[in-house]
């Protein structure tokens, strides 16, 4: 009795070592911890446990955060994912920012306009629905902090009324890299409603997971 017992406990035990380790996301022979060693405070700034047990699992996370101004054209998008690419990988690709068209849904178009030394200017059409919508953004690169961010260029007429964000990258270890994203957006009156909920709600996962894509496929990934 004692040795079916023991026998049992044993087998429990197994299992529940077999539970853990297949509960955090392996890659090869690495498994991704984003507490050891551990990223600086703002790295995991918002997040709750269950989103960082989600980015460990490889999993995409989405926060959304209404603006409080009457206007319902004003929505903030924050995000966060893990890449399995180093970070220096990860901030050469992702500063390519007019190769967007070759990887993320519904953007037709990405063509350079200008470059310089820290940023560039980049022009996008976007077919959401049955709506084409065409804007400039301006991109500012920070080499020393991983850190693109984005606004809309004024210069230029647009179809939205504005836009800006960031990507900021954090080095998890020599092979993975965490994002954080941000964006704000504000239609005008010339979007309705729908798209702008088509853009920012339903869009932005699948545009995600590409940019995700594209980067551990070191760029080859074609949507």
């Amino acid at each position: 009795m004692k040795h079916m017992n023991l026998l049992k406990n044993t087998t429990l035990l197994c299992s529940l070592l077999l539970f853990i380790s297949l509960s955090r996301t392996v890659y090869g022979n690495d498994t991704i911890n984003l507490s050891s060693p551990p990223l600086p405070p703002k790295a995991l700034a918002g997040l709750t446990i269950t989103d960082i047990n989600n980015l460990e699992a490889g999993r995409i996370v989405i926060l959304k955060q209404d603006s409080k101004s009457e206007n319902r054209n004003k929505s903030l998008i924050k995000a966060s994912l893990v890449i399995n690419k180093p970070i220096e990988k990860v901030w050469r690709l992702i500063k390519c920012t007019e190769c967007q068209a070759q990887y993320i849904p519904d953007l037709e178009e990405s063509n350079l306009v200008n470059s310089y030394k820290d940023g560039n200017t980049v022009a996008f059409t976007v077919k959401a629905l049955f709506f084409t919508i065409r804007y400039r953004v301006n991109h500012y690169f920070n080499d020393n902090d991983y850190r693109l961010t984005w606004k809309l260029d004024k210069s230029y007429k647009h179809d939205i009324k504005d836009l800006y964000g960031f990507w900021q990258f954090y080095k998890i270890d020599d092979n993975h890299t965490l994002a954080r994203y941000g964006s704000k957006l504000d239609v005008g009156s010339f979007v309705p409603e729908f798209v702008e909920n088509y853009l920012t709600r339903k869009d932005l996962p699948k545009a995600l997971h590409a940019v995700k894509k594209w980067i551990e496929s070191d760029g080859k990934y074609r949507k």
